[in-house]
């Protein structure tokens, strides 16, 4: 019997294929992808006490969030279900990739959502490597690596976090 397949829209730290695939080594790159009328923002609470990305529907329709559809097999999903755990809702999306083609994924939106909270710096960095690696324009890119942050004051953590783009 033939496992089913499930596409994931990563659109924060999981873009980088890196990181993703250091977490979910059999994920498959589909494609750069766009989710129309949402915006990215860094507004969830993570279990480290720093912002982590999210997406909100935007009253706009020329926002969109840029992000990477990978596509997995169940059981990675359940594992990646697990990395993200309660504080995200798998949610159902539809995102065009850059092909024009239409695909229905899966993307993890926040429900713990704070504005008084900055991303660690090494968080951010995740998420500007990704978008780099998959070429995504120059304003969304600039965007990201403008995103106020702060430092880690767990070294360890940074060094782990960053270790595997010298790997």
């Amino acid at each position: 019997m033939k496992e089913r397949t499930l596409y994931n829209f990563a659109f924060g730290s999981n873009m980088s294929s890196q990181r993703l695939l250091a977490r979910l080594p059999l994920a498959k790159k589909v494609g750069v992808a766009q989710l129309p009328s949402f915006e990215l923002q860094f507004s969830m609470l993570s279990t480290d006490g720093s912002a982590k990305c999210n997406i909100h529907q935007s009253s706009n329709k020329k926002d969109k969030v840029f992000g990477v559809v990978y596509a997995l097999n169940e059981h990675e999903q359940a594992l990646l279900d697990e990395i993200e755990g309660v504080r995200y809702d798998r949610t159902e999306v539809s995102v065009q990739l850059n092909s024009g083609q239409c695909v229905s994924a899966y993307c993890y939106i926040a429900n713990t959502l704070i504005t008084d909270q900055l991303p660690f710096d090494w968080y951010v960095q995740h998420v500007y490597a990704g978008g780099l690696e998959h070429n995504f324009p120059t304003y969304y890119l600039a965007r990201i690596k403008e995103q106020a942050s702060v430092i880690d004051r767990q070294t360890q953590r940074k060094e782990i976090e960053l270790s595997i783009y010298t790997k």
